[in-house]
């Protein structure tokens, strides 16, 4: 049994749910016994029980849902968004009881929209993000109108074990999803075109891509660790005349910032368009 006490099912085994499975097991929260796993392709299943050892699993959309259910007391969506009707649809009339919760991960789907047909459920919506592979994620949650403090506070257990997680009001969702949902891609291309460069200057591909990736993750931990202002770490690096500010120059002569901030309004943007979808 988990450190909760509680069994995980998961309906979607995809990319950002195998994050989190392997994330859970990575941090100790449950053993692969405690995982279910319902997926409508046996070809992904077969990848979790190789790579993951999930051996608890089922895609038989007719009895899937129930025996995930029978078993399981925190139940993940993990699904696209515009599966999110069918497999509500499918488990709405489930055996659901005082025990469950729901921890719905579907990008733009609001709580509103799985209460509309599981009622008395209690619903945490939660964005996450794909770093939580390596336990070093960062979450956004949102209770619905049926969960109380107590299924906030398993929400926030098991993904501040998986990284960092705030509870928001829902409204805030979209833009935490723009910021750390949607981030990792930038930063992936920061760290690409960093690399790029070293390249262009005589460094090998392996090192160009090393020094940009460990300049990052160093970046990021004197910003959680000293508290600091990321401005003001920033003007620490550059010196009078130096070679950093020729670069801070290039950076905003190029837009750099206006250009990251419009990439986080775009985000949001899109996931309100696709939580209109999803309703």
């Amino acid at each position: 049994m988990s450190k909760l006490g509680k069994k995980f099912g998961f309906i979607g085994g995809g990319q950002m749910g195998e994050a989190i499975i392997k994330g859970i097991i990575n941090a100790g929260l449950c053993s692969t016994e405690d995982i279910y796993v319902m997926d409508i392709l046996n070809s992904r299943l077969e990848y979790l029980k190789e790579n993951l050892c999930i051996v608890n699993s089922s895609s038989d959309r007719s009895a899937g849902y129930d025996y995930l259910i029978n078993n399981c007391d925190i139940i993940m969506l993990a699904v696209k968004p515009q599966s999110l009707k069918e497999v509500l649809e499918n488990i709405k009339n489930c055996k659901w009881n005082e025990r469950h919760m729901i921890i719905s991960i579907v990008g733009g789907a609001k709580t509103s929209t799985i209460e509309k047909y599981l009622e008395q459920v209690p619903v945490v919506r939660v964005i996450p993000n794909t770093p939580m592979l390596v336990n070093i994620g960062a979450s956004g949650l949102a209770l619905g109108k049926n969960a109380v403090q107590q299924h906030g506070e398993i929400a926030l257990y098991i993904f501040k074990a998986l990284g960092v997680a705030y509870l928001v009001p829902e409204a805030l969702i979209d833009p935490i999803t723009s910021v750390s949902g949607c981030g990792p891609a930038y930063i992936y291309m920061l760290i690409e075109a960093m690399a790029d460069g070293g390249v262009e200057m005589g460094l090998t591909r392996d090192m160009a891509q090393t020094l940009a990736a460990q300049t990052v993750m160093g970046a990021a931990k004197m910003v959680l660790e000293t508290g600091d202002h990321p401005g003001k770490l920033k003007d620490k690096v550059c010196s009078p005349g130096g070679s950093t500010i020729a670069g801070v120059r290039a950076l905003e002569q190029g837009g750099f910032r206006g250009i990251v901030m419009n990439a986080i309004e775009a985000g949001k943007v899109r996931m309100e368009e696709v939580g209109k979808k999803a309703d």
